[in-house]
């Protein structure tokens, strides 16, 4: 059994205060899903749950009474975060060296569990050549090996596309028997039926209801959206936008160009225009080529064939950074201030002095991001993290946006926000280039989509431009 009797904690730059007289009990096997708002402690209550926090991350806190699993497994939503080797087959090792398997059975094992999570690679390369949704596969193969008896999972499928999701959620199911499971999740689809309880938290990080799955949806759904809480009905509650007109103005033309990696032709596009007032979602299969395109577009990684700006030959970052900004799906990549505010206002800054710190505050609360204004960007949660990469490129200028999964980790309230801002800045005018697997956004808002399958992008919606 897990629990925690009246839990008290608070980061230390924080004013909030995350937890206060919580507590919280889950019964051996128990499979629980822990469903709340972006910001309200869901993984800083898994971190607490599993020992990280105090153990591995030195957060004051105060609690009368705990039992906890001391080697759980856990499943981070950043799979950066966990890794601690440099290569997929070192890592799998790593994992089996501390359960003192002999050396002579680990090649079987770390293969056995790489087909398990369908991560196709070559254990011998590097991880941070991975994409994020192929991380996230190495990182559950990693808890599949370990066998423990209590897991936690913190967003594992959120990198993944439908059908990796899929997989993985039946492997994930199909080995918890046994175990006691504490889920955070946004993609409930999946696993809504097949938990024991939901329990759910406010945004100061109370919890307001726990009960079954059919209950707090058949009773509570009303909480569930003034919270933000992805329900299997969460999309029923989708914003409604106008049509975005179409234009003809071409802003990017890319020929005969062969995507790149390590000397390997991951894909080629024969012909393809991308004009101005577009909002284009990019999809494809995890470790596909999405992120190395957008890559290939902001001059960042080598490529062969020619990419123009209207008639501007784009070679140099430099260039392409004149007319696009690019949103990686890690944030912390890009961070530079010291402070979420300075973040945000060192674009406006550059535009208009006299304006930057009104539109900076705007921008604050139009994201629910006021509240942090003063703490630094790494300070935040994933969602909050997100959710401020996306303001820094919605407070430039730029003509074309690029953003790798930008709702990823979001709730349903800031994802619709995000939603409605997007379909504003098309309608006036900028180019939205998105990669998602979220098939309600591309279904519901994208004027085109750009699917990458096969060593092929392929167009649907519009005009096709591909051979």
């Amino acid at each position: 059994m897990l629990s925690l009797k009246n839990l008290r904690l608070k980061y230390p730059d924080d004013k909030r205060i995350i937890f206060k007289n919580l507590d919280i009990q889950i019964n051996d096997k128990e499979k629980v899903l822990l469903l709340g708002p972006s910001g309200s402690g869901k993984s800083t209550l898994l971190n607490v749950l599993s020992g990280i926090i105090p153990r591995s991350m030195d957060i004051p806190m105060k609690v009368d009474s705990k039992k906890i699993d001391t080697l759980p497994g856990v499943i981070f939503q950043d799979p950066d975060t966990q890794f601690c080797m440099p290569e997929i087959k070192e890592e799998l090792a790593f994992v089996l060296e501390n359960m003192n398997i002999p050396p002579t059975e680990m090649d079987k094992l770390i293969i056995e569990a790489m087909n398990k999570v369908n991560l196709n690679a070559d254990p011998s390369l590097k991880i941070n050549r991975l994409s994020g949704g192929m991380k996230q596969k190495l990182a559950i193969a990693s808890i599949l090996l370990q066998d423990t008896s209590t897991l936690f999972l913190d967003e594992p499928t959120a990198m993944l596309d439908h059908q990796s999701t899929t997989q993985l959620w039946d492997l994930i199911m199909q080995n918890w028997q046994n175990q006691t499971v504490v889920i955070v999740e946004h993609k409930v689809d999946y696993i809504w039926n097949y938990v024991d309880r939901v329990i759910v938290m406010n945004e100061h990080g109370e919890i307001t209801h726990d009960s079954t799955p059919d209950d707090i949806l058949r009773n509570h759904t009303d909480v569930l959206n003034d919270y933000g809480v992805w329900h299997p009905n969460s999309w029923h509650y989708a914003p409604k936008l106008s049509e975005i007109p179409s234009t003809q103005e071409t802003l990017l033309n890319i020929n005969h160009l062969d995507i790149l990696r390590k000397h390997k032709n991951l894909f080629h596009v024969d012909n393809l225009s991308i004009y101005r007032g577009e909002w284009i979602a990019l999809t494809g299969e995890n470790g596909a080529g999405k992120t190395t395109f957008l890559e290939s577009l902001m001059q960042l990684i080598k490529y062969k064939g020619q990419i123009k700006y209207k008639d501007e030959h784009i070679k140099k970052v430099k260039d392409a950074s004149k007319h696009m900004y690019f949103v990686y799906q890690n944030p912390e990549l890009q961070f530079i201030e010291i402070s979420v505010f300075n973040e945000i206002m060192i674009n406006f800054s550059h535009q208009d002095k006299n304006t930057a710190y009104e539109k900076t505050n705007e921008m604050l609360n139009l994201l629910k991001l006021d509240h942090v204004k003063d703490q630094h960007p790494f300070e935040l949660s994933i969602g909050q993290k997100k959710r401020l990469s996306v303001a820094t490129a919605l407070s430039t200028n730029s003509e074309i946006i690029l953003l790798d999964e930008p709702t990823f980790g979001l709730d349903s309230h800031n994802t619709f926000e995000l939603i409605k801002l997007f379909h504003d800045r098309v309608r006036n005018g900028q180019t939205i280039l998105m990669i998602t697997h979220e098939q309600e956004i591309i279904n519901r808002y994208a004027t085109r989509t750009f699917t990458i399958n096969d060593a092929q992008l392929t167009v649907n919606g519009g005009e096709s431009h591909v051979n």
